[in-house]
């Protein structure tokens, strides 16, 4: 079977659903998809009178030959929705050859002319941040230069287009553009037993208004829990679970459309809480709690946010010996993002947490705390979501014996993690930490 690595680029209608069906398509049409890349916008180029592009690599196992992969492309492109217009025009879906295993040729067929390598590859941002996100290394079968080189010499010449910007689709028809803000993850606890706020919002109609507060305040996510991760802390049933959580995420739904994670271990309740107006499964374990988390997250289309930790919520205050805690932390979440992506997750639906808090001493989350940049280089720069919010290594240090009372120890940690690349932040203290974040954001992230 061939390698091949594909250009997908969009910027009319729904952007995320033409990738994901043209994705689909590809799977049955053509072959495995063995990896995707992080998800780019980019200006248009070439007819700048047009909407920005969202633009993705895919690299792809095939038994098709060379004419027969371009006419299944082709096929895909009718099929999602393009019809013929002006070269380099908007569309609605655009695939693309780039490459071929290490084969270079021209070959004219029914559908045009097929040259590879493709022969733009090398003036092409759009092409290249992607490519690199898949196989830096790759050297080029003509120019001999790895794609890496060929992306920085683009970089370090005369540039007339703004970089590629990182997006999250946390709304598929509105995907949020990284780097610049700090997105703010608002707690919403329905257990009774959470270590901070246990038993304090009795009904669903409490945790409802307690989500719209924080909304007002300028939360961008509410996560939604129905199961403490307390250190000690005892398991509940999947009915139990469900029972807690889903008439909540409906009543928020009712009322509002701000983005809403659940934070579960288990698919089905991950399942039934996307189906009742979710957009984000954050699973503490990473999927290893429940074998069909992975898999149904892929079937759901959804982000996932994938943490670090060691054993359970019951057994890891006992697992805190590390030798290089960054490296190891970033190394086992490595392999978690692998199982993602070789389950089906789309490589931009990831995003990492290296767990502050979790079987780690508090020596250990300052240590990760100041490395965080390079946790997240080791994850392959993927979105970074950091948790510290009224953790115990907060009150060792400030002498707060009250989860509650941590709020300013809070806000340094949410400041040293937004200056280390932070991408969001998981807090209990919604209106003070979006405060945290725009002064943040405008220290470090502003013109």
């Amino acid at each position: 079977m061939a390698r091949v690595y594909a250009a997908l680029g969009t910027n009319l209608g729904n952007k995320v659903l033409n990738l994901e069906n043209a994705l689909a398509m590809i799977s049955q049409m053509v072959g495995p998809i063995e990896a995707t890349s992080r998800l780019y916008t980019t200006a248009a180029q070439y007819v700048e009178d047009q909407p920005a592009f969202l633009n993705l690599v895919a690299q792809i196992k095939t038994e098709l030959k060379p004419t027969k992969l371009l006419g299944a492309f082709k096929k895909i492109e009718r099929e999602v929705g393009r019809v013929p217009s002006l070269r380099w025009g908007p569309r609605l879906i655009d695939v693309d050859i780039l490459l071929y295993d290490n084969q270079t040729f021209k070959i004219d067929t029914e559908e045009g002319s097929l040259i590879v390598p493709h022969e733009r590859i090398t003036e092409r941002d759009f092409v290249l941040a992607p490519l690199c996100d898949l196989a830096p290394d790759l050297l080029h079968p003509v120019l001999k230069h790895s794609m890496q080189h060929l992306y920085d010499m683009l970089k370090k010449g005369e540039r007339c287009y703004a970089d590629p910007v990182l997006m999250l689709p946390v709304y598929k028809n509105a995907p949020w553009s990284l780097g610049n803000k700090t997105f703010v993850m608002g707690i919403v606890n329905i257990t009774p037993d959470s270590f901070s706020d246990g038993a304090e919002l009795e009904s669903t109609a409490a945790a409802v208004e307690k989500a719209l507060e924080m909304e007002r305040a300028g939360v961008d996510i509410i996560d939604i829990g129905g199961e403490s991760s307390r250190p000690g802390a005892e398991p509940v049933t999947e009915q139990e679970e469900l029972r807690r959580v889903l008439p909540v995420i409906r009543g928020i739904r009712e009322k509002s459309k701000i983005a809403i994670s659940i934070d579960t271990t288990k698919a089905n309740v991950a399942r039934q809480a996307v189906d009742a107006g979710a957009n984000i499964v954050n699973d503490i374990s990473a999927g290893l709690n429940d074998g069909a988390m992975l898999g149904t997250v892929a079937m759901l289309r959804v982000p996932i946010v994938l943490m670090h930790m060691r054993g359970t919520p019951k057994t890891m205050t006992g697992l805190k010996e590390y030798e290089d805690v960054v490296a190891e932390v970033a190394e086992v979440m490595s392999r978690r993002v692998a199982a993602a992506e070789a389950a089906g997750i789309y490589r931009w639906n990831i995003i990492v947490d290296p767990g502050i808090g979790f079987a780690k001493a508090r020596f250990l989350n300052l240590k990760l705390l100041r490395k965080l940049s390079v946790f997240k280089k080791l994850c392959q720069g993927l979105p970074l979501l950091v948790g510290p919010s009224r953790k115990g290594f907060i009150g060792e240090i400030c002498g707060r014996p009250e989860p509650k009372d941590r709020a300013w120890g809070t806000a340094a940690t949410c400041c040293a993690a937004i200056e280390q690349g932070a991408d969001i932040l998981r807090v209990h203290d919604g209106a003070e930490m979006v405060d945290v974040a725009k002064m943040s954001d405008a220290i470090w992230r502003g013109e």
